[in-house]
């Protein structure tokens, strides 16, 4: 029997372009279920993921945008991969080995999710092996991003027969060590995004996470953590989204014994039935119910002309210590020649 199709799948002509001399294109990945993730090169973003609920019915998951003029448009992170570091670096400003490395600042004072040369500005070299399975590359310049050291990132998204998206990157200096953190930004809502309800049914779990990270002005991490006994974000037991305050925080995880992906999120919704269960070999997991989303003058138009609003969605971000290349007490992630930086994150969809 054949799968089931989903009529309103993105055009990959409405994403041909060329961004900084690069050209740009979607790539449509396919299972034998029937589950489709639709991936631009640039920002390597995810701008749908298309999943059946308990009934059978498909729909897409996934916040993004229809076509090249909206992703440029928009919320530079929807659906991005993000990097060469994830999250805020305080002071837009770090020192390694006795040298201060003074990065762009594009959050405030601060520089965010690589500043404004990162990831999820820049086209990858993209090439489609197999039906279900997009390999892209990306070199990144100290000359651009002011990070020290050129690095090589491999990114791979393959999409399994069981609805899990498997995300898996490599990160190998060249030449001198610098600090990486990747993240994938995708923004879930597991009822659908076309009619732009929002996550208030969704329940979430973190099971392993006993602290969150301490942060002081701009939500930049001092070092320091909170303990979550008592906290209102203490998602060790499973919590219903509308009954919490907006999450913007990073829990670190229980540490891998084996270095292999363990579970650190399970989501579900209440009214679709559908589940999400995210898997991930990285240090710490930064939660965020967008609650910043479209709240700029200028409205923020996605798939359908569906207007982004806060809480419309939830990401589900697994990488490394965010602003620890300014908190000796946090854990480091310095890539160095012959030490790549390998991660895997899978998100895989199911119902209940």
């Amino acid at each position: 029997m054949s799968p089931p199709i989903f009529p309103h799948l993105l055009d990959p002509a409405h994403f041909e372009g060329e961004v900084d001399g690069r050209p740009t294109a979607l790539y449509l990945l396919r299972n034998p279920r029937g589950m489709v993730v639709a991936i631009t090169n640039l920002g390597a973003k995810v701008l749908q993921i298309v999943v059946p609920d308990r009934d059978g019915g498909l729909d897409d998951v996934a916040l993004g945008y229809d076509c090249l003029a909206g992703v440029l448009g928009g919320s530079p992170s929807m659906g991005a991969f993000v990097g060469r570091y994830a999250g805020r670096i305080g002071g837009a400003r770090f020192t390694l080995d006795g040298r201060e490395h003074r990065l762009t600042p594009n959050a405030g004072a601060h520089c965010i999710h690589g500043g404004p040369r990162g990831a999820r500005h820049r086209a990858f070299e993209a090439t489609q092996t197999d039906t279900q399975t997009l390999v892209l590359r990306h070199r990144f310049l100290t000359a651009e991003d002011h990070f020290p050291g050129t690095l090589d990132l491999q990114l791979t998204y393959r999409l399994d027969d069981d609805n899990a998206l498997v995300i898996e990157h490599e990160a190998t200096a060249l030449d001198e060590p610098g600090p990486a953190s990747f993240t994938s930004h995708i923004y879930f809502n597991l009822d659908g995004v076309r009619n732009g309800q929002r996550i208030d049914g969704h329940v979430l779990q973190v099971p392993q996470a006993h602290t969150v990270l301490a942060t002081g002005a701009d939500g930049i991490a001092t070092g320091g953590t909170v303990s979550l006994d008592g906290h209102v974000h203490d998602l060790r037991s499973a919590k219903r989204l509308g009954a919490l305050p907006d999450i913007d925080l990073s829990y670190p995880l229980e540490p891998s014994t084996t270095g292999n992906a363990r579970l650190c999120a399970q989501l579900r919704s209440e009214a679709s039935g559908r589940t999400l269960d995210v898997w991930t070999t990285e240090p710490l997991l930064q939660v965020y119910t967008a609650g910043q989303l479209g709240v700029a003058e200028q409205p923020d138009i996605g798939k359908w002309g569906v207007r982004h609003r806060p809480r419309s969605a939830v990401c589900l971000e697994p990488q490394h210590f965010p602003n620890a290349p300014n908190c000796p007490a946090l854990p480091q992630n310095t890539v160095a020649p012959g030490r790549p930086y390998r991660g895997t994150t899978v998100y895989r969809f199911g119902v209940a």
